[in-house]
């Protein structure tokens, strides 16, 4: 009975922890991947830099995130979009897991 339990602890103790940096990870790829599509958007489907902003704004709102990014117009149709990405992971108050990083996506020619 004992044994289970200790068994049960530490499987939970390593399960718990990958899952969630994992899923910090993976959220950051989708985030970065955001970012390219809207930046592409533009100059592909000629999208207004309005539309552009709104469109991300919205879907980082949909993914419980912060909306505060930069949208430069570098020459012509060309774009450069910047977001201060934060992920932490935590147990028990104790955070063993953070990330802070600035994605940017700048149109493909």
């Amino acid at each position: 009975m004992i044994q289970n339990i200790i068994y049960t602890v530490i499987f939970v103790m390593i399960v718990v922890p990958s899952w969630q940096v994992g899923s910090i990870k993976m959220e950051k790829i989708t985030v970065a991947h955001m970012l390219e599509e809207q930046a592409d958007s533009v100059k592909k489907y000629n999208y207004s830099e309005r539309v552009a902003k709104n469109t991300l704004k919205k879907n980082l709102e949909i993914k419980g995130l912060p909306t505060e990014f930069t949208f430069e117009v570098l020459e012509g149709s060309k774009v450069r979009i910047s977001y201060q990405y934060y992920g932490d992971a935590t147990v028990f108050g104790y955070t063993y897991y953070q990330t802070s990083e600035t994605l940017s996506a700048e149109t493909k020619d």
